[in-house]
């Protein structure tokens, strides 16, 4: 698999996996698996995403939308931190 593939294939598996986070309603011990899972993903591409490769326009355009999805999720993240968690439960019991 060519480096360029190799970079596509990465920044799909971390795009499905916002997608998943960003759409499904999740209790928060959910969500925390699901962004620790993403983490993980993440950690083991590191040397992937240090070895200085030049990205094309398209997979800039990615990582950017990427990091507008990191930084909505952070956003809600910190919302729900703030809420407590009984009212927690019942905002997601209505959503249903």
């Amino acid at each position: 698999m060519s480096d360029t593939a190799t970079i596509d294939y990465m920044l799909e598996r971390v795009e499905q996996m916002l997608a998943a986070i960003e759409l499904s309603p999740q209790f928060s011990a959910n969500f925390r698996s699901s962004c620790d899972q993403l983490d993980s993903y993440l950690g083991d591409q590191k040397t992937l995403l240090s070895s200085g490769d030049v990205l094309t326009v398209e997979q800039k355009n990615r990582v950017s939308s990427i990091i507008d999805l990191l930084a909505r999720l952070q956003k809600r993240a910190e919302s729900r931190a703030s809420i407590p968690v009984s009212l927690q439960k019942y905002i997601a019991e209505q959503s249903y």
